[in-house]
């Protein structure tokens, strides 16, 4: 068992619960964003007994995950325990309609850029709350990985942005657009128990 591994999975739970958009770049590190705010953003590693940011500098150890998840909040601006926003199914619903509907016209200069804004601050406000949802599954049961698996894979594709050129900026709205549907579907569901 890595240790590494281990700790710097605790270390992301800790993250998310003070209101931080994780991302891993791979086993060992990870990338902690505002979650309004994807510039605002810090790349933490573990390395030898302790966690470092990108410029080296040292945020904390092995074994002390939640004060180093304050330390990474803080810098990325991120407020821990912060009031979660309403969600307005509406205004969701009609962005998701707008995002889907330009694959059957050329969008205007920057609607795609305006699109991938609205979606990705959708999707940062039903993200917390449908990943607390998870956290009422069972742990080890099938459904629960499946829906931790899924989530990981939004919050990964939140972090990509528009890329070059206007296919790729199409296929990334489309896909925040999807993501958003099913983030939106999985609250309503949960709303309605």
């Amino acid at each position: 068992m890595d240790t590494r591994n281990d700790s710097a999975a605790i270390l992301a739970e800790h993250l998310r619960a003070n209101g931080v958009m994780v991302v891993w770049t791979d086993a060992t590190a990870l990338s902690a964003s505002h979650p309004l705010n994807s510039a605002a953003r810090e790349d933490v590693a573990a390395d030898d007994g302790r966690y470092v940011t990108a410029y080296g500098y040292e945020v904390g150890q092995y074994g002390d995950e939640r004060e180093t998840a304050h330390r990474v909040a803080h810098l990325v601006g991120a407020s821990p325990g912060h009031e979660l926003l309403p969600v307005d199914a509406e205004t969701i619903t009609t962005t998701i309609r707008r995002a889907l509907r330009l694959g059957f016209g050329r969008p205007a200069p920057g609607a795609l850029t305006h699109l991938e804004e609205e979606l990705s601050g959708h999707i940062a406000l039903l993200l917390p709350e449908v990943r607390e949802s998870a956290r009422r599954l069972w742990p080890s049961s099938i459904e629960a990985h499946r829906l931790e698996a899924r989530l990981d894979s939004i919050e990964r594709q939140l972090s990509r942005g528009l890329g070059q050129g206007v296919l790729s900026a199409h296929i990334q709205v489309h896909q925040l657009a999807r993501d958003c549907q099913y983030l939106l579907a999985r609250h309503t569901a949960e709303g309605q128990r």
